[in-house]
């Protein structure tokens, strides 16, 4: 589970920087405080499902692109 959390936190990461946001414009893209967006990216949360789905469509990519 530790592992999933870290891979999909890094991949996110990822897609955000290939869009050029910072985490306080994604966090506030979302409306999620940066601190939370910080813990998802190092893998120390998962995201919500509502949440990643917010995250998806503010990076403008689908959900399985994140796996």
């Amino acid at each position: 589970m530790e592992t999933t959390k870290k891979l999909l936190g890094a991949r996110i990461k990822e897609l955000r920087k290939l869009r050029g946001l910072s985490q306080e414009k994604l966090a506030e893209m979302i409306n999620i405080d940066p601190k939370h967006l910080s813990r998802i990216e190092v893998g120390g949360s998962f995201p919500s499902m509502d949440t990643l789905g917010e995250i998806s469509k503010s990076l403008k990519m689908e959900l399985k692109d994140f796996f």
